[in-house]
């Protein structure tokens, strides 16, 4: 995980430049829209089929998503993959049934027409449907380092984190400590917002702003929650709550402006504002500057005799606007494909 420095939010390290603005960046924002058949059905039954519309590297997604067996908010076994999904007001159990062309969602029947659209959405993000992978590959075909990683992985989609209240907790939880202590965290602060102390063989939902500004300040520090990091979370939930951030508020806002209005939020520098913006609001040019598996990948694969610094990523991945995310994300797969198979760079 990246370690957000006060100095490194302070560094200017975003620079997105004109270009990756309204003429380009936008139109990558939830391209997908749920037919009216899906809705139809999901309404009614509790269920529909969704079709992939073109390569999909299902494994890679269902590996990602079971990557922490542990998790107390998602599940996978097998080909299904099951959490719960927010809608309106509601959280609702979710079920994913990955086929052959296709994936069945299930969720409660008698939905209203709204939770279900959202309830599609969600789920179309969650599984990086919509991205656009044909211009990324004719992007990346002749560049002598992406080129062959992008062909080598092909139908790899990004998953999108379902809310950016999500992806934003898990974020600052992953500040400054390893991975296997930031899973042991997030399950804790689910647990926590949940209101149980001891971990659960049921799914529980991720918790909501209120349930975290409801945890005993007792209740952090014996799951051995830093003072900063229960401050930073604690923060995040004030401000979704006062509506100084939301959803709608920061999807209508062009990329600088949601990252300045990101990055102004305690506790959140350059990599959280990053990583939120490209998992959690689908901005697929948003760069997590500073992040360690980004730092690693460019030096194996651009054979750097150092990992790079901040500046020296943004110059690396410029070619790749204005999808910069999506190339982060094939980076971070072609990287943890080379240490499992012990490839030498």
């Amino acid at each position: 995980m990246r370690k957000d420095s006060a100095a490194t939010r302070r560094s200017d390290t975003h620079t997105p430049g004109p270009h990756t603005l309204r003429a380009v960046s936008r139109p990558f924002l939830l391209p997908w829209k749920p037919s009216a058949a899906a809705l139809e059905d999901l309404c009614r039954q509790g269920s529909c089929s969704l079709s992939y519309g073109g390569p999909f590297h299902v494994q890679e997604l269902l590996n990602y998503l079971g990557r922490d067996p542990e998790n107390q908010a998602e599940q996978v076994h097998g080909n299904t993959y099951r959490r719960f999904l927010l809608a309106g007001e509601r959280q609702l159990p979710l079920r994913l049934e990955f086929l052959n062309r296709s994936f069945r969602v299930e969720v409660p029947p008698g939905l209203e027409a709204g939770e279900a659209r959202e309830v599609l959405i969600r789920v179309a993000a969650l599984c990086g449907l919509g991205q656009p992978l044909g211009a990324f590959q004719a992007m990346a075909a002749n560049h002598p380092v992406m080129g062959p990683l992008v062909s080598s992985l092909p139908g790899l989609r990004m998953p999108q984190v379902p809310s950016v209240w999500e992806a934003l907790c898990w974020a600052v939880i992953g500040q400054q400590i390893n991975l296997t202590f930031a899973y042991r965290l997030r399950n804790a602060f689910i647990l926590l917002g949940n209101g149980i102390r001891a971990p659960q063989q049921e799914l529980l939902p991720f918790p909501s702003p209120e349930q975290v500004l409801h945890i005993p300040p007792g209740a952090w520090r014996k799951a051995l929650f830093s003072r900063q990091k229960r401050e930073y979370l604690l923060g995040l939930a004030q401000a979704f709550l006062e509506g100084t951030l939301g959803e709608t508020t920061l999807a209508d806002l062009e990329d600088d402006a949601a990252y300045a209005a990101l990055l102004s939020l305690r506790g959140l520098g350059p990599w959280s504002v990053g990583y939120a913006m490209l998992r959690g609001m689908g901005r697929l040019d948003a760069l997590p500057v500073g992040d360690a598996g980004l730092r690693s990948a460019l030096q194996r694969f651009f054979n750097l005799p150092e990992p790079p610094k901040p500046a020296d990523q943004i110059r690396l991945m410029e070619p790749f606007r204005p999808l910069r995310g999506l190339a982060t994300y094939y980076l971070w797969k072609a990287l943890s494909r080379a240490r499992q198979e012990g490839v030498n760079p």
